[in-house]
């Protein structure tokens, strides 16, 4: 069965992603005061853990295997460390459960948004940067776009965590990984069909990066952008 977010949903979106200072900076807090602007610092660490199928074998490929297998310690321990320190100043974070279900609700909310080429939300659950690139990508595109959620192929993941010190305050990016089900069709001004289709159900994976200045208390997630684990070959 296919999902997709009505205005009533994209309402709640709304809510719960919150409104974003409308500026080339991202975000902004109040010390004294005095407005400090805290300019966006891109992807601090875009690594993610390989797919089990193309992570490297000990026995076929020891060199890889042990590049990878500290790769993947560093990412443990920077995630553990990073995640003490978020919920050590947030509370209600529920890393397992809220967060999870807020962003994937955010991705179909992006992506819908990005199908209606709705510009005011996306600049809303967007990082500057990102709303940017989207807001291109619309410029450049011919006819329209409907697209269409059809649930988790697996549940969302969360596969890293960082934490920053950026003028003085905490920026914290977490990705999460996103596998579902997803179609696209492209129509022209007669409404036909010309590219993709709605009834091919495609399996799409995405690691989706969030970011929020967590000592900002008006800051709210917002999407910063993707990344992908390095190619093996």
């Amino acid at each position: 069965m296919s999902t997709v977010l009505g205005p009533a949903n994209m309402a709640r979106m709304r809510g719960i992603t919150g409104t974003l200072v409308q500026s080339a900076s991202y975000a902004s807090v109040r010390q004294q005061d005095t407005r400090v602007v805290l300019k966006e610092v891109g992807i601090m660490d875009p690594y993610v853990i390989p797919e089990k199928e193309n992570r490297p074998s000990l026995f076929s490929d020891y060199k890889k295997w042990v590049k990878y297998a500290k790769l993947r310690m560093r990412n443990t321990g920077m995630t553990a460390a990073s995640t003490l320190g978020m919920c050590w100043r947030l509370k209600d974070f529920g890393i397992t459960g809220r967060f999870l279900s807020e962003s994937e609700d955010a991705y179909i909310a992006m992506n819908e948004a990005f199908a209606k080429g709705d510009r005011v939300f996306l600049e809303e659950i967007c990082t500057p940067s990102m709303y940017q690139k989207l807001k291109g990508q619309l410029k450049d595109r011919v006819g329209r776009y409907e697209w269409k959620y059809h649930g988790i192929i697996d549940k969302p993941q969360i596969v890293s965590i960082r934490q920053g010190q950026i003028s003085g305050h905490v920026l914290v990016q977490i990705i999460v990984r996103l596998h579902s089900n997803q179609s696209m069709g492209v129509y022209d001004k007669k409404n036909k069909l010309v590219a993709g289709d709605l009834k091919n159900v495609v399996p799409v994976l995405e690691y989706i990066v969030f970011q929020r200045y967590i000592t900002d208390p008006a800051d709210n997630w917002k999407i910063l952008g993707k990344t992908a684990p390095e190619s093996s070959s």
